[in-house]
């Protein structure tokens, strides 16, 4: 039980490992203030777009940590208790 939830903790990690990186490639790509003239409405959409992802994103990376810590915490009480009374 131990080792799979141990592999569960890992392939949670590794998830928000690979979302954090994904973050700051998609930040760093993105400027944060854009200037549109009238004629440039049409990427306005595009942009809104961008920001509706990077926005998603966030809340995902909000809740993997608190995951990935939860399952840390559970592994080793799992652990604590099958070392002093298993």
């Amino acid at each position: 039980m131990l080792t799979t939830m141990i592999a569960i903790w890992v392939v949670v990690t590794v998830i928000l490992v690979g979302l954090s990186i994904h973050r700051s490639i998609f930040i760093m790509r993105e400027d944060d203030t854009i200037f549109l003239s009238k004629g440039d409405r049409s990427k306005s959409n595009e942009y809104a777009n961008i920001s509706q992802q990077l926005n998603r994103l966030e809340f995902v990376l909000k809740i993997f940590p608190f995951s990935s810590g939860g399952l840390m915490l559970l592994i080793a009480a799992l652990w604590l208790y099958q070392r002093f009374y298993g």
